[in-house]
């Protein structure tokens, strides 16, 4: 199962906003596109369509922009994944079980089930703070890393201190 561009250029977008929403930021479309490598005309139609399902707000006008409708931890990623896909489904038979005249007895369609409401679960339990928070500790992580292999050699010894000015 993959999920569309339009959805993952919706979690790219959110992801940006959110980043923001501490401070109160917003964000115009074309700083968005460009920064998370978006068409312009994609990027407004996923803007429209996710203020009409209350994730984003938009202004217009001078100090306008973008923003988050809610706080990024009332934000979860099955809202977001939904919005674009539809309901999260493995088979056609556990959405609709008159599609198949085996759908009562199948057991197939109970493992579907089982997995869709696991993949369910684990996307309502994820929120953009949650995606902050992981992208917040790579970035240390990335940077811890940075200083202990620079200019120390193969030693992965931590940078020695810089002398105070007198």
């Amino acid at each position: 199962m993959l999920i569309s561009l339009q959805a993952d250029y919706a979690l790219r977008l959110l992801m940006f906003v959110a980043r923001g929403h501490s401070e109160g930021k917003t964000f115009v479309t074309r700083d968005i596109a460009e920064q998370q490598h978006i068409p312009r005309v994609f990027l407004t139609k996923i803007v429209a369509y996710l203020s009409a399902e209350g994730l984003l707000e938009t202004h217009r006008g001078k100090g306008g922009g973008i923003a988050l409708a809610r706080k990024p931890e009332e934000i979860n990623m099955l809202e977001i994944i939904e919005a674009f896909e539809g309901s999260l489904a493995f088979n056609e038979c556990t959405t609709d079980p008159h599609s198949c005249v085996r759908s009562q007895e199948c057991t197939i369609r109970h493992v579907w089930r089982e997995a869709e409401d696991n993949l369910r679960g684990f996307f309502r339990t994820r929120s953009l703070q949650d995606l902050l928070d992981i992208e917040k500790t790579q970035y240390f992580t990335q940077i811890q890393s940075i200083f202990q292999t620079s200019d120390n050699g193969a030693t992965g010894d931590h940078p020695k201190p810089i002398p105070a000015v007198s």
